[in-house]
């Protein structure tokens, strides 16, 4: 059964199982935040969580990513009470989820990664980053930025690779 959406360090259709999940010592982060998630926080407790939102998306679904299962993602009261309850920590993914890299006008890149709280950790889209986007998201405010293809290990170029 496929529960929750793009964590930890293994890439399984995107999805992992609660076995595996309860089993991963290492650092989980979920793209989305899917209702999956949310109905399976009891196993998150006490693991170390990046919840990446995409504002646009909050409460509604995922009918934007073609090709994949659809599902509801979760509203801001359950990503707040998984941020709250169970110690998750907050990150921004877009509002819309475009790749940055396409986009030509640095204020456009700018309003596209400027979350509407402040928060501390950022996930590019489709793991793609470049000069003009890493200077958006260090504008925006983040501390840290994490990709899933390319990356150097520094603040703005963090790699989450899935095996």
């Amino acid at each position: 059964m496929r529960l929750l959406h793009k964590i930890g360090n293994k890439l399984n259709e995107n999805y992992n199982t609660r076995e595996e999940i309860l089993s991963c010592n290492e650092p989980l982060s979920f793209d989305g935040v899917y209702l999956s998630v949310y109905e399976n926080r009891d196993i998150l407790l006490g693991k170390d969580v990046t919840l990446f939102v995409m504002g646009d998306y909050v409460g509604g679904d995922n009918s934007f990513d073609f090709g994949q299962p659809y599902e509801m993602l979760c509203s801001w009261e359950q990503i707040d009470e998984l941020v709250k309850d169970y110690g998750c920590k907050l990150g921004w993914h877009t509002w819309s989820h475009p790749d940055l890299t396409k986009m030509d006008n640095f204020e456009e890149i700018l309003n596209e990664v400027t979350p509407p709280r402040r928060m501390k950790y950022f996930a590019y889209p489709y793991g793609r980053f470049d000069k003009t986007v890493v200077e958006a998201v260090e504008m925006a405010g983040f501390k840290e930025a994490y990709s899933v293809h390319q990356g150097d290990g520094s603040e703005f170029k963090r790699n989450r690779e899935y095996l």
